[in-house]
């Protein structure tokens, strides 16, 4: 294994901390710095409640959005993390997201099966944002829509769209299908985020 450098946060420079020798010389660094931070006492009630519900938060948002990675496969990006320092001086994960691509495949089928990925990736956490239930939403609609093209295709019907009085609902179902393609694509083409 590679070694480590610690690069210190404050300054950016390179370097190491020599390390105090003997029983006494590391309880007193033990005591001072486990006491206090920046001057915050972190022995002080409503710090160590704080930095609770922060490593709470920092797995309850690690975990949802590793959710998403498992079952997203290969539609799923790494996730994205916003941090927040704590009173403790560290950092921890306080929302994320996970770009997956949801746009459709040239063949209906193909398109059918990675929306049926992306909604169950969308799903995937135990508790969806509002955000993974519109994705889930919108993989339904591309999927309905490359389920009346798969239907259209096999019954060689294709008048619908060209004829003013052929098969509305295969002309409704083009329209749906051109609008739920292109939803999201603005921001990133091609990918939306599933976020909490």
């Amino acid at each position: 294994m590679g070694r480590k450098i610690l690069i210190d946060s404050v300054s950016g420079t390179v370097g190491w901390q020599p390390q105090r020798v003997g029983r006494r010389a590391a309880a007193a660094e033990s005591d001072s710095a486990s006491t206090q931070i920046n001057g915050v006492d972190l022995s002080a009630p409503e710090v160590q409640r704080q930095i609770q519900q922060l490593r709470a938060t920092d797995q309850r948002v690690r975990q949802h959005e590793q959710a998403h990675v498992s079952a997203g496969g290969p539609h799923a990006g790494s996730p994205s993390y916003q941090f927040t320092r704590g009173p403790d001086n560290k950092n921890y994960a306080v929302a994320g997201e996970v770009p997956i691509d949801a746009s459709p495949e040239q063949d209906p089928e193909a398109t059918i099966r990675k929306m049926e990925t992306v909604k169950r990736a969308a799903l995937a956490p135990a508790d969806p944002s509002p955000q993974d239930l519109r994705v889930a939403q919108q993989a339904d609609a591309v999927a309905a829509q490359a389920r009346s093209e798969q239907r259209r295709q096999e019954t060689g019907d294709d008048r619908g769209a060209r004829d003013g009085d052929g098969n509305l609902a295969a002309v409704r179902g083009a329209a749906a299908y051109g609008s739920a393609a292109a939803i999201g694509t603005r921001a990133r083409p091609n990918a939306f985020s599933i976020s909490v």
